[in-house]
């Protein structure tokens, strides 16, 4: 578990540099699409480093499904708690402060839950049209054995075909990147106090599932990329891009946004 945890945030930190100078370089272009061929670049390398991972992926399973160890115990305890923040919740929650933030006028924090928002619906989003296709079995439904398990286009309609990537982890660490790429922009500082407390908080609804047997550690380490680049690319576009149709519609009084339907 230490490892996967260090490996998750430490790729996320990591990842907290590429959309800055992708964004700089697309200033210089006028680039005005949201995806550029480097965030390709960055995809594949991701890519690549969770089919390295998915080898070790019984190992780690049997981990977390030992119940003569104590973290196994706990974790299921808490499983069953941190199970529910996944993308409902953090879209519903996200929501629920713009709202409030726009009758009070507090504009930053609209600004702030308006970008975590869009990133968690975007990474969600993402999420389901990669996993419905690729049909990957749940830990579980293998008997914890089986990591390369797939059933092509099940995922849409059978649960238990519905393991990659998890959504618990890309939500959470969408509105966690989200969060530390708005403090990188208004208080740099800060960024190393925010940071470690906010995707160790991400970090936690995908480490649930995989207490509870619903996923593979691939399968946590896909979403937590796929939340952070969402997050990153989501705040940087929006603050390089400003006075957007979406802008005017729902963030009037400050210059972010981008439209929650997007394309390649």
């Amino acid at each position: 578990m230490a490892r996967l945890a260090r490996l998750v945030t430490a790729s996320a930190l990591a990842l907290q540099l590429i959309p800055r100078i992708g964004i700089a370089q697309d200033d210089k272009s006028s680039s005005k699409t949201f995806l550029t061929p480097r965030d390709g670049a960055i995809a594949t390398t991701f890519l690549v480093a969770t089919i390295g991972l998915s080898v070790f992926d019984p190992r780690i399973a049997r981990f977390f499904e030992d119940t003569s160890l104590s973290h196994v115990q706990l974790g299921e305890r808490l499983g069953n708690v941190f199970t529910h923040v996944n993308e409902t919740t953090l879209t519903v929650g996200g929501l629920v402060v713009y709202g409030a933030a726009r009758l009070t006028k507090a504009n930053t924090v609209a600004d702030i839950a308006f970008h975590a928002t869009e990133s968690v619906v975007l990474a969600s989003l993402t999420s389901q049209l990669i996993r419905g296709p690729l049909g990957r079995s749940r830990p579980q439904e293998t008997d914890f054995k089986d990591q390369y398990d797939f059933h092509a286009f099940k995922g849409f309609t059978n649960f238990k075909y519905r393991a990659f990537p998890s959504i618990h982890s890309s939500s959470g660490f969408a509105a966690a990147s989200a969060l530390v790429a708005e403090t990188k922009l208004r208080k740099p500082s800060a960024v190393w106090y925010v940071a470690p407390v906010a995707y160790a908080f991400a970090l936690t609804p995908g480490l649930s599932r995989m207490y509870l047997g619903q996923h593979w550690a691939s399968d946590i380490f896909a979403g937590a990329f796929l939340g952070t680049f969402a997050g990153w690319k989501i705040v940087d576009y929006s603050h390089a891009h400003p006075k957007t149709k979406t802008d005017r519609i729902f963030l009037d009084a400050a210059p972010t946004g981008i439209v929650l339907s997007w394309s390649f």
